[in-house]
């Protein structure tokens, strides 16, 4: 009997150890993903609707807003500068969506912002973002109901004619991004807990 419980308090320590290093890794991969959130600037444009044409146009707007993201954004040395840019020029933005938009056919309105929002984790080209809050040049056509499409501004990763990449990132940032697949459970986990602390 007594080496029953022997054995059995045994197991419960080895779990109790597990467990612990398990969360503790958890929570340093989460402070790794706030660190990498805190050094982007994304785009985030929500369609009107799920409709093939309301999505057709989310596209559309799309390609155009990345062909003029020189003369719409400028070429940000820093985040903080990215949402400077994007700040000032909001109306000049929120314009060019809607001049857009007429040129298009479409009698849809855009409404442009710099928020802080939640994403979840999103892979964009070899590159996979982390869940967290980002910042974010949210632009919102319409009803704002449909599937959205998102990049990353700053750095820029998916503006044409951008400037050469800036060091933003640090090598275990870059481990984290370029590797979903190593990745793969702690991503989840970031997620669960990024859910339960929205609870709060």
């Amino acid at each position: 009997m007594r080496k029953f419980f022997t054995s059995h308090f045994f197991s419960k320590v080895v779990i109790t150890l597990f467990v612990f290093c398990l969360l503790s890794s958890c929570v340093q991969f989460s402070a790794q993903c706030s660190e990498i959130s805190d050094k982007v600037l994304r785009l985030h444009i929500l369609a009107n609707s799920d409709s093939e044409a309301d999505q057709q146009l989310k596209l559309k707007l799309r390609d155009r807003l990345l062909e003029n993201s020189q003369e719409l954004l400028g070429q940000p040395l820093s985040k903080n500068d990215a949402i400077f840019c994007a700040q000032s020029k909001i109306g000049d933005i929120e314009k060019f969506c809607n001049t857009e938009f007429q040129r298009m056919g479409s009698g849809y309105k855009a409404h442009c912002e710099v928020i802080n929002m939640y994403f979840n984790t999103r892979t964009y080209g070899s590159s996979t973002m982390p869940a967290g809050f980002y910042d974010a040049l949210r632009i919102t056509i319409g009803k704002g109901e449909g599937r959205n499409w998102w990049c990353v501004l700053f750095p820029p990763i998916c503006l044409s004619g951008a400037v050469e990449e800036q060091e933003v990132f640090s090598a275990d940032d870059e481990n984290i991004l370029n590797n979903e697949q190593e990745y793969e459970f702690q991503f989840k986990v970031v997620e669960v807990f990024d859910y339960i602390k929205s609870l709060f």
